[in-house]
């Protein structure tokens, strides 16, 4: 083979190979991308779908009655009860029922500046150096109750009232 030959042989043997070579990174591209579409249809599916129960009637029912106007609903049935995350006015509430379809509570975060003066002066009286991690307002048929999880650097303290009789510790952890 003479130089020219072999230099023209080498050129086609390259532009094969390139081709060749971006045919596979195409075909390596599209299986990529066939499998991360498959992986996110298979995620998106048994998030949907993970646990899901058949929600009662007389649950939706109630729920449907209670809240006119909900958006952004996720039902999440078990044995006992049925949680409902959901907005309502722009508040995000997270109710419960019992199988029967009765209310059992509506729970949502607030503000330390919601709770009434006399639990915000006890917190500030008796447990200065913690800070707070989280509060919640739980209306029953009984009353509403107010929750804080305290924490500093050796403990986390879990606080309820009832009303604004004062706060009792439910729980102590060491961390």
């Amino acid at each position: 083979m003479q130089f020219a030959e072999y230099r023209f042989f080498l050129h086609h043997a390259d532009s094969i190979f390139v081709v060749s070579k971006e045919n596979k990174q195409q075909n390596s591209f599209m299986k990529k991308i066939i499998m991360a579409l498959a992986f996110i249809a298979f995620t998106v599916g048994n998030v949907a779908f993970a646990g899901e129960k058949e929600i009662d009637k007389k649950v939706k029912q109630a729920f449907d009655q209670e809240f006119v106007g909900a958006a952004d609903i996720q039902w999440y049935r078990y044995d006992e009860y049925t949680k409902v995350d959901f907005t309502f006015n722009t508040m995000h509430l997270v109710a419960y029922f019992n199988n029967d379809g009765e209310k059992l509570a509506v729970v949502r975060n607030i503000h330390f500046s919601a709770l009434p003066l006399d639990l915000q002066l006890g917190f500030r009286r008796n447990y200065k150096g913690y800070w707070i991690t989280q509060i919640c307002e739980v209306a029953t048929k009984d009353g509403t109750q107010y929750r804080l999880t305290l924490e500093n650097a050796e403990r986390t303290i879990k606080l309820q009232s009832d009303e604004s009789i004062g706060w009792e510790v439910m729980a102590k952890e060491s961390k």
